[in-house]
């Protein structure tokens, strides 16, 4: 059975902004590492801060507590210095749902390139993306290790398809629609800039696809949202990811130590960036 934690917190006068951003940040983290179900923040009408955060269960919550030391990532530390008092947290268990299907918060316009369709991601594209968040090799980079089950990418795929400042594709060839091979996605990281993703199905790779997908999205950045930073982070060992990563145009930057503590160790990040001169202006 699902569960849910509300937080409550006074935060300290001028923090607010900084205080929200820290938060998605931190929400988007623990979604990528432990695969919990995302989570909504409210204010009241006295001020108070209230973030209702749903998990697959109160153990798999626990599990991840236990074993990240979130407190000590900077998103976290911003989120404490902001905070006046902290109230207790209540932990709720989920016995009926009838929330409406919540919807993107961009929309994902439909792409097409010589031979892919690019439409917005849907959580009952899990059956088909199973192969690719379940295979050993093609999770070993990634933030979490593979998902065991259809429900579980079902649930993972909640945050693509509905997270804070997330626009993700899944990628279908025109002869097969509806049969997604794998996603891009563009993620809000401040304002006028984003951080690229993209994760394919191992029978999908080796043909193109992502880097044809890939591309016509860095188009849509450039032109459509008019971004003037778009970056990836990848593992310095991911050396596939970083070849497509140059090939799309995108220059080394730097190397970030201990970035990530991921289920096959504390990892380093290599960060890439591609500068866009038109947009510098139209923020």
């Amino acid at each position: 059975m699902s569960s849910a934690v509300l937080y409550r917190w006074q935060l300290k006068a001028g923090t607010e902004e900084t205080f929200r951003r820290a938060w998605v940040e931190g929400t988007q983290l623990i979604h990528k590492q432990c695969a919990s179900y995302g989570a909504r923040l409210h204010k009241d009408a006295d001020g108070v801060f209230w973030s209702y955060a749903r998990w697959p269960s109160e153990a798999v919550r626990s599990a991840c507590f236990e074993t990240h030391d979130f407190f000590s990532m900077d998103c976290f530390k911003t989120m404490q210095a902001c905070i006046e008092e902290r109230f207790s947290e209540t932990v709720l268990t989920l016995t009926d749902d009838e929330l409406a299907e919540r919807g993107p918060s961009h929309d994902v316009p439909r792409l097409k390139t010589e031979r892919l369709i690019l439409r917005a991601i849907r959580q009952d594209d899990a059956e088909a993306l199973f192969p690719a968040l379940s295979d050993e090799t093609n999770m070993r980079y990634w933030s979490r290790g593979p998902l065991a089950s259809v429900e579980a990418v079902y649930d993972y795929l909640a945050w693509n398809a509905y997270g804070e400042g997330c626009q993700c594709w899944a990628v279908e060839h025109k002869n097969a629609p509806g049969d997604a091979l794998g996603w891009v996605i563009l993620m809000d990281k401040a304002h006028g800039q984003a951080e690229i993703g993209f994760m394919f199905r191992p029978d999908a790779q080796g043909q193109g696809f992502a880097f044809e997908a890939a591309r016509e999205m860095l188009d849509y950045a450039k032109s459509a949202r008019q971004l003037r930073r778009i970056w990836a982070d990848v593992d310095p060992d991911n050396t596939a990811s970083i070849r497509l990563i140059e090939k799309l145009g995108l220059g080394y930057e730097g190397q970030l130590k201990a970035n990530w503590e991921t289920h096959i160790g504390v990892r380093d990040s290599l960060i890439y960036g591609l500068a866009v001169p038109e947009n510098r202006q139209k923020d």
